[in-house]
């Protein structure tokens, strides 16, 4: 079909464009949705009235009396874009008991055998999703983060104020939060230092300092950024260190123990003690929770960049498996700190192992149609041919989301649990099956074997 008016011709491709995107999203969930039992160990799916735009895992959870299953709880946000009140609420779910890291100690006295956990058909009796606590919030939660210690949780409104929850203070009268108030444009980035102190970075490019006990004003302002401030990252092995990444195309590294600035004062901070301009905005960063050098950005060319301190001109790693831009990062540190995951636009939450950096893989190139990094030249054996190729660091996707994913969290106990929520209105309970390299050792002894066999001739 071909039309005569540029304009309309434009905007018929795009609608084409835009159908065969979702066409091919449609397969792919289907083709996801099949292979659901071989893929995952849990997975419960709970729809909620209004999308959730962050969620955060509390540290502690409980055993059933069964045996069969232990209660892990998460604080979410309601997002009804001002249609009703707006609250933070504090839920529960029921996951397999085996997946408790002190598993032995709950089977009973002389048991003789491992219970069986229920199904994992999403049925209210298998889940048990509940409600436990809620606090009334004003505005949509951009953002959660839980204290440190797990006592305090701190949320981001549209206004651009930080509001900050006593989750102990709970029953049926409930004080209200306490309010920060400083930015002018709501905000996004939020990050605790310690239980006393947190970082807020908004849409009006500035990043301030907070101390819970001084709520009136910022210890602390950081204008070093001219654009939006996406998201922050503090350095807990840095000695006073943190990341930004701005819409202004810059990741910035600073430094805590800088000549403060005072918050009537016009004049802008002293540069930031690492500035990288980049090509593409980046919207999240995160540093490694052990090694102080190293952090990780997430952006809109749907790539996520593994960077080192000590040269960050360019990041020593890059990694390709998105197709539309990232919007979150986050550190495995309770498993194991070589593995990260990586969420976006594309509906996608994708695990990276960072201990397979030294296979052999060439950076892929950008496909004619804009489909996203897909053609690799690929070197074997000394040999280069054009292949579609995946990156060898990407350990596993989650493709159970219809719509963007808005946050995930790796739960702080419990190994390899994930929840994950977006503007499908679902929240995901999942972790990803454990597969062990038997294949590799087979090749291994079977090399072994041909040798020998070699050797014998």
């Amino acid at each position: 079909m071909t039309v005569e008016n540029p304009l309309a011709q434009a905007e018929l491709e795009i609608l084409e464009e835009h159908q065969q995107k979702e066409k091919i999203n449609n397969e792919e969930f289907k083709i996801w949705k099949k292979t659901v039992p071989l893929l995952y160990d849990t997975i419960h799916t709970h729809a909620l009235d209004f999308p959730s735009l962050s969620l955060q895992w509390l540290p502690d959870y409980g055993v059933a009396d069964n045996k069969n299953s232990i209660d892990v709880k998460l604080l979410i946000g309601t997002n009804t874009s001002q249609s009703s009140q707006d609250y933070l609420k504090l839920v529960s779910f029921n996951v397999p008991s085996t997946l408790a890291p002190n598993f032995s100690s709950i089977l009973p006295p002389n048991s003789q055998g491992v219970p069986v956990p229920l199904s994992n058909v999403d049925t209210p009796a298998n889940y048990s999703f509940k409600v436990l606590s809620t606090w009334k919030h004003k505005g949509e939660i951009n953002r959660i983060k839980l204290s440190p210690n797990g006592e305090k949780a701190i949320t981001f409104d549209n206004e651009g104020v930080v509001h900050l929850y006593d989750l102990k203070n709970t029953g049926a009268t409930i004080s209200a939060p306490t309010s920060f108030k400083y930015h002018k444009l709501e905000g996004y980035a939020l990050e605790w230092i310690d239980d006393s102190s947190f970082l807020s970075g908004a849409n009006d490019s500035q990043i301030a300092l907070w101390d819970v006990s001084k709520p009136s004003t910022p210890i602390q302002v950081f204008r070093t950024h001219g654009a939006v401030v996406n998201d922050i990252s503090y350095n807990r092995n840095g000695n006073g260190i943190f990341a930004s990444v701005s819409d202004d195309y810059t990741t910035q590294i600073h430094d805590l123990k800088s000549k403060p600035v005072t918050t009537t004062s016009t004049t802008n901070q002293a540069n930031p003690a690492i500035k990288i301009t980049t090509s593409h905005i980046q919207n999240a960063v995160a540093f490694h929770p052990e090694i102080p050098t190293l952090f990780i950005t997430g952006g809109k060319d749907n790539i996520i960049s593994l960077y080192d301190l000590r040269n960050p001109l360019q990041p020593i790693r890059k990694f390709f498996g998105h197709n539309d831009s990232v919007i979150g990062v986050k550190w495995d540190a309770l498993t194991d700190p070589s593995v990260f995951l990586s969420w976006g636009l594309d509906k996608r939450v994708i695990s990276w192992d960072i201990s397979s950096i030294d296979e052999d893989f060439t950076y892929p190139t950008i496909s004619e149609n804009g489909g996203g990094h897909e053609v690799a030249t690929v070197t074997n054996a000394g040999k280069k041919k054009q292949t579609k190729v995946t990156d060898p660091c990407l350990r596993f996707i989650h493709g159970g989301h219809t719509n963007r994913v808005n946050d995930v969290d790796l739960h702080p106990s419990i190994k390899g649990l994930v929840a994950s929520c977006g503007d499908d209105n679902l929240i995901e309970v999942w972790r990803a099956k454990t597969i062990f390299e038997e294949v590799e050792i087979e090749e291994e002894d079977e090399e072994k074997a041909g040798s020998d066999v070699e050797m014998k001739e």
